[in-house]
């Protein structure tokens, strides 16, 4: 059904073009955060990215949850913006849920969608693309906390993962 398809290249594709284009487009923004965010029906991905501005007001706006604000992409200035330069990753998605499938197609699909959006921002992160900023891929509604952990620190400086990691684990308790 998707052999011939090159998810992680589409889904790189599409965030380089998407990301250069905020960056061209809101040149006085410094922006700190960079990522993609899915749901747990793998429905679609979507870009986000947070300016240091737009963090701090939020901060400053409710100052007991800084890392929330930090890690968040749906907390963040540009969320959802720019998901029409996902239409063609959208097609691939759509293609595999209007054919008819089995629950461990789909947990497979699943799995190589979220794959595909980590393997993607590797790429963009290892080419230095994102530069000093932090890098998401977050899934809302996701109860998976050690699996987003290590997508984290797959994607971040020890530094900044370790934060997140505690954050999580905070969560938690």
């Amino acid at each position: 059904m998707l052999e011939n398809i090159d998810l992680v290249k589409l889904i790189r594709d599409s965030a380089q073009n998407f990301f250069s284009e905020l960056r061209k487009s809101n040149p006085t923004d410094e922006f700190c955060a960079f990522g993609l965010y899915s749901d747990e029906g793998a429905m679609t991905v979507c870009p986000s990215a947070n300016t240091k501005e737009y963090l701090k007001e939020k901060c400053e706006k409710d100052p007991d949850e800084p890392l929330y604000y930090k890690w968040s992409p749906a907390e963040w200035k540009y969320e959802f913006s720019g998901y029409e330069w996902f239409n063609d990753v959208q097609q691939v998605i759509e293609q595999f849920h209007k054919s008819p499938h089995t629950d461990e197609q789909f947990t497979n699909f699943q799995g190589y969608l979220y794959d595909s959006c980590i393997l993607a921002l590797e790429q963009l992160r290892s080419d230095g693309f994102f530069q000093k900023c932090i890098v998401v891929f977050s899934v809302t509604d996701y109860l998976d906390d050690e699996k987003e952990i290590s997508w984290i620190y797959r994607l971040n400086d020890p530094k900044e993962a370790s934060e997140f990691e505690n954050w999580v684990k905070d969560q938690e308790d």
